[in-house]
């Protein structure tokens, strides 16, 4: 599959000295907001839309190394709460049993959510809960990150239908002709 990314979907990473960097992102930002528009029209479409871009920003998202996962992180202000260094020093033992055991606690990041926004990793037993909270290692921040993904594109599908939706009204009161192109690439069969 990473060969197939990297022949029709490249993608630098922002640490490369690609000098191609900056058209790769135009492109991949151009082709996902076409196709957001595209595939907005329809329930069907939408799910079909968040199912394939969820999977490849997983793919590319394990891609990356760890310190750009960590600033894209940090990035999108999520409602984490990172785990500072005394935390760490005093919960130490029990995050390491939680975490499954792993060589350094120090290399390890951890942060505190609600335990309710992460049922998964409570039911596997990969969490230290703790007063409400569940503190989650590093290596298991993936299934959150593409959860928070998830929701906020499934959002911004929703505010794209209502965004085409006026386009298209507002197109057709001023005039007869053909709807815009995105809308007619919606109305066919797809994959």
């Amino acid at each position: 599959m990473k060969s197939l990314l990297e022949k029709y979907l490249p993608l630098s990473a922002n640490s490369s000295s690609s000098s191609t960097l900056h058209a790769e992102r135009q492109k991949d930002h151009y082709s996902h907001f076409i196709l957001r528009l595209a595939f907005a029209s329809t329930e069907d479409l939408r799910r079909r839309f968040s199912r394939v871009e969820t999977s490849l920003f997983r793919l590319r998202f394990q891609n990356d190394d760890v310190r750009e996962r960590q600033a894209f992180i940090e990035s999108l202000n999520f409602d984490w709460e990172m785990v500072g260094e005394q935390e760490k020093r005093e919960l130490g033992p029990k995050l390491m049993a939680a975490g499954g055991g792993f060589v350094r606690m120090d290399e390890e990041s951890w942060c505190k959510v609600d335990w309710e926004r992460v049922p998964e990793l409570v039911e596997t037993r990969k969490v230290l809960l703790k007063a409400g909270k569940a503190y989650v290692p590093g290596r298991e921040q993936l299934s959150m990150v593409v959860a928070e993904f998830t929701t906020r594109l499934d959002k911004a599908l929703e505010v794209s239908l209502l965004r085409l939706r006026v386009l298209i009204m507002s197109t057709a009161k001023k005039s007869l002709s053909l709807p815009p192109a995105p809308f007619l690439v919606s109305m066919r069969t797809i994959g």
